[in-house]
């Protein structure tokens, strides 16, 4: 496994308690969703020196608040020529002052050919971090990874969910993985190449660290079958690089998906998903919104959605990383 250099004297960091649940419930979704901020604030790090494989850039964003360390942790996927892996962000409390990065995690490949090179769209639950991981190449493989982040200088995979995808060019791919604790159990949604499909996947209702614990495929809703009748805003779907399962505190489920449309606007668009529907109807858009980003920062890079108390708040970067880099964070 590559081995990636930190600068000089980042110190340790040990796992620590959170006050902040990064898979907490909203009491009213579309409400909150009605309720983001449609203008940004900045959010700056530094990278003092990091040293990253050449090519590709980010692709999802996470954070989540660490109230026993004072500090907020953000993750940042990003893909490569070589290798897929993410970026640790180490935050002040405040978030008034910049952040730095403090580790760099590499996803490991399947041993395959073409590698599994490219790490999409993640989310965060609880101490979980799920991604999906691609041959952006053939466009033949992924897998989808679960990783126990309670440390966030070490990962500790959990193996035993890990899904293996396999299928024609495009179909199989996991460009953005979305994770929620539902019910008794879990539910996944795995998104392929620009979203066009979505898989939905429930847990057996083990807990996600047990290892009995196990994903069975529920649905495939399509793009090309999908029944918009009842769509509110409009029939559109983007090609979504980043998607966000969400549920309400009576367990109704949401899927909240980033996209940048050629013209350059940047919007969030809200569905409410029933999986008790015929497939074609599982996906249901209730709301779309429309964000005023940072400069050089778009939704087709690295975007989030981060449940902070009662409110949702939208994360968005620049491609590639910079000796400052920007980010949005909507207030």
């Amino acid at each position: 496994m590559m081995r990636f250099s930190l600068p000089i004297g980042c110190p340790a960091i040990v796992a620590l308690g959170l006050a902040s649940i990064a898979n907490a419930q909203i009491a009213d979704v579309p409400a909150a969703f009605d309720a983001v901020v449609v203008e940004g604030t900045p959010l700056v790090f530094q990278t003092d020196g990091v040293r990253i494989p050449d090519g590709g850039h980010w692709q999802g964003a996470q954070m989540r608040f660490d109230a026993e360390g004072q500090r907020h942790w953000l993750f940042l996927s990003h893909d490569s020529a070589t290798t897929a892996y993410v970026y640790i962000v180490e935050f002040p409390a405040s978030l008034s002052e910049p952040g730095r990065v403090v580790h760099i995690h590499e996803f490991p490949s399947d041993g395959d050919v073409p590698p599994l090179r490219h790490s999409g769209g993640i989310q965060l639950i609880d101490h979980v971090l799920v991604v999906g991981i691609e041959d952006n190449q053939e466009k033949t493989r992924s897998e989808v990874q679960f990783w126990d982040v309670t440390d966030p200088l070490n990962f500790r995979q959990l193996s035993h969910l890990t899904l293996k995808r396999r299928g024609g060019a495009k179909t199989q791919t996991a460009g953005a993985v979305g994770l929620v604790q539902s019910g008794e159990g879990h539910t996944l949604a795995v998104a392929n190449w620009d979203s066009r499909d979505i898989d939905f996947y429930v847990t057996n209702g083990k807990p996600l660290q047990d290892s009995e614990c196990r994903f069975t495929h529920d649905r495939r809703w399509s793009v090309t079958t999908a029944d918009t009748k009842d769509w509110g805003p409009s029939s559109l779907f983007g090609s979504f690089q980043s998607i966000q399962l969400l549920t309400n505190t009576h367990g109704e489920l949401y899927l909240v998906g980033f996209h940048t449309l050629r013209e350059g606007e940047e919007l969030a668009d809200l569905f409410v998903v029933d999986l008790k529907q015929p497939p074609e109807k599982t996906l249901q858009k209730i709301a779309s919104q429309s964000i005023t980003l940072s400069e050089d920062n778009h939704f087709r890079y690295a975007a989030g959605l981060w449940i902070d108390g009662n409110r949702l708040r939208f994360l968005a970067s620049e491609r590639n990383l910079q000796p400052i880099t920007r980010l949005t964070l909507t207030p």
